[in-house]
């Protein structure tokens, strides 16, 4: 099923995107997003799989994780991590 909007009815959703050439470490910018509102977010990741995460500092932590999963997976493929993530999470 294909996403209506940016916002889910549940849960939390990040869309964030590095540029194509550069890094580590990679540096994202994008938007996390949560039933009642948006927040811009900054996402910085190191070689090592250090994830920092500026802005929308309640979801900080949540983001983190998310990221850092898509980091390991990247990893374990033997590639940089994925130009753009869009993840979503049912739990907030």
């Amino acid at each position: 099923m294909p996403i209506a909007g940016d916002r889910p009815e549940s849960g939390v959703r990040i869309a964030i995107e590095r540029p194509r050439d550069g890094g580590p470490p990679w540096i994202y910018e994008g938007a996390v997003h949560t039933p009642e509102a948006s927040a811009p977010i900054r996402v910085v990741v190191t070689e090592d799989g250090a994830v920092e995460v500026e802005g929308a500092p309640d979801l900080s932590e949540k983001v983190r994780l998310i990221v850092r999963t898509a980091w390991k997976q990247a990893k374990s493929d033997g590639e940089p991590p994925a130009r753009r993530i869009v993840r979503w999470r049912g739990e907030k």
